[in-house]
């Protein structure tokens, strides 16, 4: 089952929701994900840890890395 967390695209885009893909993410953390697009940067809304439960079904897009600040 995929790890899901919340993730805007520009500060008050949609929230959209990917796989974090076992990456360890707080809210507050800027992140690389794949889109349809290709690959953007987002920050965390809403950590895995913050997501009790979703109705959210199928595959869901992948966060790749997670920025971590110079």
């Amino acid at each position: 089952m995929a790890e899901l967390t919340g993730v805007r695209l520009a500060p008050y885009a949609k929230l959209q929701y990917f796989d974090a893909n076992g990456i360890s993410l707080a809210a507050g953390d800027h992140v690389v994900v794949e889109t349809d697009e290709g690959e953007r940067e987002g920050v965390v809304a809403i950590a895995p840890s913050q997501l009790l439960h979703s109705d959210l079904r199928g595959p869901l897009n992948p966060v790749i890395r997670k920025i971590e600040a110079p």
